[in-house]
């Protein structure tokens, strides 16, 4: 299962079939950087100053594939700006990674309407594919022991995705899952990237939001 996969389906509620915590926004950055971080792991993808860059053969997945691909269209580009575009480079990494889990058998597609608005659901069908995530993260977080890479990688993309509830459901070991959130990003080269680009996004739209304000009231 690819790293992206894993991110997602630890960040999806597994009967409602949305993202947990309305995490959607900071997680499509999330599952990007997670698709750079498995060509990393891979040794195809190679940190060139202050930019990431493909390296070696076109690896098989698709996706990843297409990741490899689109950075070497993005070169040039800060690490940032690169990974800022990479989910209209890839035409929406959650679409294309739940249409993979789709067909694994893994998600179902159900269409509902919510006050007359239609929405689109994935719950999970497979069960035991997600609980064996959650439980491995929750693991991770509770636990002070060394992190295989890949643990690490998802571990990390999980505090800027907004899933340290789901990491640590008890309020009582949220200390120490922050903690261990922090180590795992000290091995993932690509986490604080992704911090970064959710941070400034975030702090772009508290500023327009505040503006709009401010001109309603001037208005007024």
């Amino acid at each position: 299962m690819l790293l992206a996969e894993e991110l997602l389906l630890l960040a999806l509620d597994p009967e409602r079939g949305t993202a947990v915590n309305s995490s959607r926004s900071p997680l499509n950055v999330a599952l990007g950087g997670a698709l750079v971080a498995e060509l990393g792991l891979d040794g195809l993808v190679v940190e060139d100053g202050r930019r990431l860059a493909p390296a070696g053969p076109t690896p098989s997945h698709p996706l990843l594939a297409d990741t490899h691909s689109l950075l070497g269209t993005l070169r040039g580009r800060r690490a940032a700006d690169q990974l800022r575009r990479m989910d209209k480079g890839l035409g929406g990494a959650w679409s294309q990674l739940v249409d993979g889990l789709v067909e694994q058998g893994v998600l179902g597609r159900r269409r509902d309407r919510v006050l007359l608005v239609p929405v689109t659901r994935h719950p999970v069908l497979y069960t035991k594919a997600r609980d064996e995530v959650v439980e491995r993260m929750r693991a991770a977080a509770a636990n002070d022991g060394p992190l295989d890479p890949r643990t690490a990688t998802v571990l990390a993309l999980s505090g800027p995705s907004r899933l340290l509830e789901v990491v640590a459901p008890a309020r009582a070991d949220r200390r120490q899952a922050k903690e261990r959130i922090r180590t795992a990003t000290d091995q993932t080269p690509i986490a604080p990237i992704v911090r970064k680009v959710i941070q400034e996004a975030q702090q772009a739209a508290a500023a327009a939001a505040t503006a709009a304000a401010a001109a309603a009231a001037t208005s007024g």
